[in-house]
């Protein structure tokens, strides 16, 4: 339970800063494109230390990877908390996902190292629970401490919770057992490989749109590199002796296709975790705080899943619960495809509901197969990978939506401004709202009826030029839940089911 709120912690302080941009935006003086970066440079550090995790825990013990990990997030924390600069609160946000990023991958290796494969059901149920579905908490929990405190308490709350976590961990954590030989077998190439193509995968990724993609000479020559330092990496880790990361563990065929589920769940879960907000920001206009409530209502139905999963998953087995899982994902999801200005909290809260339970059922079955033939020691080594796979594909759906959002958002822009009645009933409508927000502005000159009729249009093109890009992303990741469904023939059995 220590690890597993570590981890808790982990994921709630990369998901917080989600629905308080504006405000962080203000405090810290910057363009609101660049408060991205806060997330961005936690996901950069997570993501590059995710892999190494494993081979750290042999080397130093969980035990002590844990204190260290969390240590170095405690120090991040408080500077995160107390700087006004910018730039050094970008990298106490790199710092927290490095250290955090070491702690992701333990509590899966403690699931396989500590229980028998009897007791491993209801541990990924509660793991789940607790754990997992706190993915959607941390912008409810980010909203409603900036507005009732201020945004540094999206870290104060960090710093007594680490330190009673590591009093906890220090006297009652006991995973001592180390191998002080892997030190004289340092894959260094290896760690420098895997290490750089990550870098380069990301800041692509993350800087692509700004610099309009392959028009910019940085961003072809940074993907060129990528793709060359990931054929090296793997050259390497395939032909050498003591592997970093050993890749033999895909001949696992389980594993393999755990893999691309996982990057699966990543589409499905971060793609609208990272839209909704925004159009519940942008379109209907609301707080932090009741942004974060409406995209908390997934992780309340994740958790309320979480005392039945175990029993599903020890009577109908792993597969049946991906089956189940994807269906009601896919309905979830196919519900939110028509969304509309008027959309609230009552016309999202059973899409939301659906795709929470069947998130719950697909992460835990899928879970369960993947890493049910992996031999205990390579239990460390698949948690990592496992963990870094669903990171990288969550990163690489979000860089995708944002860039597929902009251009679609121009397109339909076009159709609805080409489309528009200058008489229409929804227009004279948009008219009147503008001219009440300016009747408080007597300074202002008065708008002739043709300027406000122009400005209404543009204002609503925008709008639902907005509106029916999110639906098309909508609509085309709801396809992806029918991977798992199609891989499920080439899963192997496991003993149970």
């Amino acid at each position: 339970m220590i690890i597993l709120f570590g981890f808790v912690l982990n994921v709630i302080s990369m998901q917080i800063v989600g629905s308080s941009f504006r405000h962080l935006q203000g405090a810290l003086n910057v363009e609101i494109d660049q408060i991205s970066y806060m997330m961005s440079a936690y996901l950069m550090a997570e993501v590059v230390i995710i892999p190494f995790s494993g081979w750290l825990s042999r080397l130093i013990s969980i035990r002590l990877l844990f204190l260290c990990g969390l240590s170095g997030f405690l120090l991040a924390s408080i500077g995160c908390a107390f700087t006004n600069n910018f730039y050094l609160m970008v990298a106490f946000r790199a710092m927290q996902g490095f250290t955090g990023g070491a702690l992701m991958p333990l509590m899966f290796s403690c699931i396989y190292l500590l229980f028998d494969k009897k007791q491993i059901p209801i541990i990924l149920a509660i793991t789940a629970t607790i754990g997992v579905s706190s993915i959607a908490f941390g912008p409810a929990i980010g909203g409603w401490m900036t507005e009732m405190l201020s945004w540094r308490w999206m870290f104060l709350y960090n710093i007594p919770v680490a330190i009673v976590l590591l009093i906890l961990g220090y006297f009652f954590l006991d995973l001592r057992d180390r191998e002080p030989k892997l030190l004289k077998q340092i894959d260094f190439s290896g760690i420098i490989l895997l290490a750089a193509s990550l870098l380069l995968l990301l800041i692509t990724l993350e800087e692509g749109a700004e610099l309009d993609w392959f028009a910019s000479y940085i961003i072809r020559f940074s993907s060129i590199l990528c793709i060359i330092t990931f054929f090296l990496f793997f050259y390497r880790e395939l032909t050498a002796d003591n592997p970093i990361i050993d890749l033999k563990i895909f001949n696992n065929r389980n594993f393999s296709i755990g893999c691309i589920n996982v990057v699966v769940f990543g589409v499905l879960i971060y793609v609208p975790i990272f839209m909704l907000p925004v159009f519940l920001g942008e379109v209907r206009g609301i707080g932090p705080w009741e942004i974060g409530a409406m995209v908390s209502v997934m992780g309340l139905a994740w958790m309320a899943t979480g005392p039945f999963v175990s029993i599903l998953l020890n009577f109908l087995g792993g597969r049946a619960l991906i089956l189940i899982g994807c269906i009601l994902i896919f309905i979830g999801t196919r519900w939110m495809v028509n969304i509309t200005s008027e959309f609230g909290f009552d016309e999202l809260f059973w899409p939301q509901v659906l795709r929470g339970v069947g998130s719950q059922l697909l992460w835990v079955g899928n879970q369960y197969i993947a890493m049910y033939f992996v031999p205990r020691i390579g239990i460390q080594n698949a948690a990592s990978m496992f963990n870094l796979i669903l990171r990288l594909g969550g990163a690489v759906s979000i860089a995708v939506t944002n860039i597929f959002l902009e251009k679609m958002q121009i397109i339909y822009y076009g159709y609805i401004s080409n489309s528009i009645n200058m008489g229409s009933a929804i227009l004279s409508a948009t008219s009147q709202k503008i001219e009440g927000l300016f009747q408080n502005f007597p300074v202002l000159p008065n708008f002739t009826p043709n300027f406000k009729a122009l400005l209404a249009a543009e204002i609503l093109g925008q709008r639902e030029g907005f509106i029916m890009a999110i639906n098309n992303i909508t609509f085309f990741i709801m396809w992806f839940a029918i991977i798992p469904i199609v891989l499920l023939p080439l899963c192997k059995k496991t003993n149970d089911k």
